[in-house]
């Protein structure tokens, strides 16, 4: 699918707020700019900081382009921003290891190919044995203030360590929030890579 394009504006990026979200200033206005297509790692998440640190070498007090196709439901311009060099700074990401391919709202092939060859460089995020899409990430936090049984999983997982345990176990219990990864089934947590706790082997 093509980008489609509903106007454009340049300015000096004034701030990265993440990997995927900078602002810049037009004629004294800021725009706050989601990179589309991509999905980069949250702040507090494994490879956000360097995901953020990416898009600041890149971007941050130089004068871009941006192509914007529509607002989302935060007020933000979901963009495609243009670098002085021409190269465009969503598809260095992807090129780079520090971004998924966002596919629920974007399905450009384009796109997939970068994330792809990303993965089998194992470079960026890639080099971790597992690591966790921001949208699970966020998930498991909004859901945070749930118990463990309604996170929509029958057990759960640790993202750093990658072992799954039954809602009961007592490891499972000392997982931190923003690492438990919940499965439905034994065969799915085993099919994402995970391995059972050898205390309460589910």
């Amino acid at each position: 699918m093509q980008f489609t394009c509903g106007y454009s504006v340049s300015g000096k990026v004034i701030a990265v707020k993440d990997g995927d979200t900078i602002e810049i200033l037009q004629d004294n206005k800021p725009y706050r700019l989601r990179l589309d297509g991509v999905d980069c790692p949250e702040k507090n998440q494994a490879f956000g900081q360097k995901a953020k640190e990416f898009t600041s070498s890149l971007c941050f007090g130089y004068t871009v382009r941006a192509e914007i196709s529509e607002n989302d439901k935060y007020g933000r311009f979901i963009s495609r921003v243009y670098l002085p060099s021409g190269r465009i700074l969503n598809e260095e990401l992807l090129k780079a290891g520090y971004a998924w391919h966002y596919k629920e709202y974007n399905k450009e092939r384009r796109l997939a190919d970068m994330e792809d060859q990303a993965r089998y460089k194992k470079i960026g995020l890639w080099a971790d044995k597992d690591p966790v899409p921001p949208w699970n990430f966020r998930k498991n936090i909004n859901s945070s203030d749930k118990p463990v049984s309604a996170a929509g999983g029958n057990f759960v997982g640790s993202a750093n360590s990658s072992k799954f345990h039954t809602l009961s176990c007592e490891w499972g219990k000392k997982i931190s929030k923003n690492n438990q990864v919940f499965f439905k089934t034994k065969e799915e947590a085993i099919k994402q890579g995970y391995k059972p706790c050898k205390s309460c082997k589910p």
